[in-house]
C-alpha cells in the first residue's frame, strides 16, 4: 500500500523513545520501552545505538543502567529526529518533472506540497518536551481506575 506521508517504523521509534525517555522520572531501559511502543527489541536496540551515536541520549549498562536525554527534550525537534532517521524529506512530489508535465497546473491539485509542508512545519515546532505533556495526560487516563 502506498502512502502520502510515510513514517517509518524507525523514525516513531525514535520519537516515541526519546518522549518516553524525557517523561521518565528514573532510567529507563530498552526492554522498558520496547513493552510501552510494542516495538521488536532488536528493532529499538538498533534505533537506540543511532540515537547514542547522535548524542541525543546517554546509556549506562548494567542492573541500574537504561537511558538519559542527553539533550534537553525542549532543543529536540521532531523534524531533526525524523530527518536523521529517514534523511531530509523530499520535496518532489510527482514522478513527471515540471519541465515534461503535459498540463497547466498540477494533476493532484498541489496536495502533496501542502501535506508535507504542513508536516514539514509540524515536525519543526514540536519538541521532544511537548510530546512529554501527551504522555502524561495518558499515564493519569490509564492509572486513574
Amino acid at each position: 500500500m502506498s502512502k502520502v506521508v510515510h513514517i517509518s517504523e524507525a523514525a516513531s521509534i525514535a520519537i516515541h523513545s526519546l518522549a518516553i525517555i524525557a517523561s521518565s522520572p528514573v532510567k529507563i531501559n530498552a526492554r522498558q520501552i520496547s513493552q510501552l511502543t510494542g516495538s521488536s527489541l532488536n528493532h529499538l536496540s538498533k534505533v537506540m545505538q543511532l540515537l547514542v551515536k547522535n548524542g541525543y541520549i546517554i546509556s549506562n549498562r548494567g542492573p541500574s543502567g537504561g537511558f538519559v536525554l542527553n539533550t534537553p527534550a525542549d532543543k529536540i525537534t521532531l523534524l531533526e529526529v525524523y530527518e536523521y532517521i529517514e534523511g531530509v524529506i523530499d520535496c518532489q512530489f510527482c514522478g513527471i518533472p515540471d519541465s515534461k508535465c503535459p498540463f497547466v497546473s498540477c494533476v493532484f491539485g498541489s496536495k502533496a506540497e501542502t501535506f508535507t509542508e504542513e508536516f514539514k512545519t509540524y515536525l519543526r515546532e514540536t519538541t521532544i518536551s511537548n510530546l512529554t505533556t501527551k504522555r502524561d495526560l495518558y499515564e493519569k487516563e490509564n492509572h486513574s481506575n
